[in-house]
């Protein structure tokens, strides 16, 4: 995911800038292998590129009552981002490690991870408006052992899904059609369940409807 700052900032020079690009948005740390992955910062412009990367710890994902909370002392818990200021020179890249130092439990974690331009240490020249674009990486601790576990009940328009296992499951390329092999098709949204979700679709029509469905690093097509 990415978003974008406007910020009245001093302009180092009326043709300079700085471009970020990361080469993933999703992390997902499993049991049994390496507790840190790294993600490639870059620079596309031609100046130097100032980041701060700050660690959001998020809980009850997918509800009402989710909170994303930045964590000043990410080792209080067990997942670092590392450095948390860094440059990155014009056409050059740099890494940010994530380390996840709590192992795994019985249900997924889920983190974010802002990774976001800052003004240089010093700047010279006029005042100007300068756009800067961020980044926040998804990420997820998975669990010793996972466990996949999806229900649904239908009730003529409507499609109710709860997610009764202890990881997420994506929901994507949603599509109900008037009759099997109809092209007469209406797209429906998808979204992710975390653990503990429920979900009440409303439907265009009372046909069955199919979602591709992505759990456990596997994917499947399954119609509701």
């Amino acid at each position: 995911m990415r978003y974008a700052l406007l910020l009245a900032t001093l302009l180092l020079a009326s043709h300079a800038h700085a471009s970020l690009g990361i080469d993933r948005s999703i992390l997902v740390f499993e049991a049994g292998k390496a507790p840190r992955q790294d993600v490639i910062a870059g620079n596309s412009g031609d100046t130097n590129l100032f980041l701060e990367v700050e660690v959001l710890e998020v809980t009850d994902p997918g509800t009402d009552q989710e909170q994303r909370t930045v964590v000043r002392d990410p080792e209080s818990i067990g997942f670092v981002a590392a450095p948390r200021r860094l440059m990155v020179p014009p056409g050059g890249r740099r890494p940010v490690r994530l380390m996840n130092l709590n192992g795994h439990g019985d249900v997924e974690r889920v983190y974010r991870v802002n990774i976001k331009p800052v003004m240089p240490p010093a700047e010279s020249s006029g005042m100007g408006v300068r756009l800067i674009v961020a980044y926040q990486v998804l990420v997820f601790i998975a669990p010793k052992k996972s466990v996949v576990s999806l229900d649904s009940q239908r009730d003529g328009n409507k499609l109710t899904l709860t997610n009764n296992g202890n990881v997420n499951i994506l929901l994507s390329n949603g599509e109900q059609c008037q009759m099997v092999n109809s092209q007469d098709c209406d797209p429906v949204q998808g979204r992710r369940l975390y653990p503990g979700n429920q979900v009440v679709i409303e439907l265009p029509r009372p046909a069955p409807v199919e979602f591709d469905v992505e759990a456990d690093g596997k994917r499947l097509r399954q119609r509701f």
